[in-house]
């Protein structure tokens, strides 16, 4: 009799969340109440209480998951520790980034982007909890195929040069007109093999 109910639990949960990232990514996070992402998912208040501890900690699991979309936390930190040479490694994270923000749709891509350009309270909780370990792996990668210390400045304004280009593909996303979208509708294989070449490049010139 559990496991029927620890499914049927997993569902709800899911639903809500489901329910709770289209509903934010339409109307913001301060525009959509508890009341709304319950009606819409059919259960009752209490449900969001139960599954996620209210209101903060649903917007933080609707945050998770879209930035799971991004880019997955388990899969970066394998990458980071795993044993391959440092250029595969940063070759492997700039694919990973360039193929799922040419892939995010649906409601995950529009939450990502209104925390970009109106950051929430809740953002700052997500970073800490979660989002620093991500920070703790790219750090890791960048400071690897660069030569430089983590605990080296230039090394932070390197990511940022590095991770910049990448995420200008889902503030795009095809929605802004001129150059921005010419580069968007390009291939993903193209495009993740410039942002090597560019990115390595100028790390090189950093260092040297």
């Amino acid at each position: 009799m559990n496991r029927p109910r620890r499914k049927d639990g997993e569902a709800t949960r899911q639903k809500i969340l489901e329910t709770a990232g289209e509903l934010i990514a339409r109307n913001g996070y301060v525009g959509t109440s508890n009341k709304a992402i319950a009606q819409a998912a059919g259960v009752d208040m209490a449900a969001i209480n139960y599954h996620f501890g209210g209101r903060e900690g649903l917007y933080l699991s609707v945050l998770s998951e879209a930035h799971r979309h991004f880019i997955d936390g388990a899969e970066l930190q394998a990458l980071a520790e795993s044993q391959q040479a440092p250029v595969d490694k940063f070759s492997a994270f700039i694919d990973m980034l360039v193929m799922k923000l040419k892939g995010m749709a649906g409601w995950y891509s529009q939450v990502f982007f209104r925390e970009l350009f109106s950051p929430s309270v809740e953002l700052n909780a997500f970073v800490e909890f979660e989002g620093s370990k991500k920070i703790a792996s790219i750090r890791q990668i960048m400071s690897e195929v660069s030569g430089l210390s983590e605990s080296d400045p230039r090394l932070l304004l390197c990511t940022l040069n590095v991770v910049a280009p990448c995420l200008m593909l889902i503030v795009s996303a095809g929605r802004v007109p001129g150059p921005v979208s010419t580069i968007y509708a390009m291939e993903k294989e193209c495009l993740a093999e410039h942002f090597k070449r560019f990115a390595l490049g100028g790390l090189k010139a950093v260092v040297d």
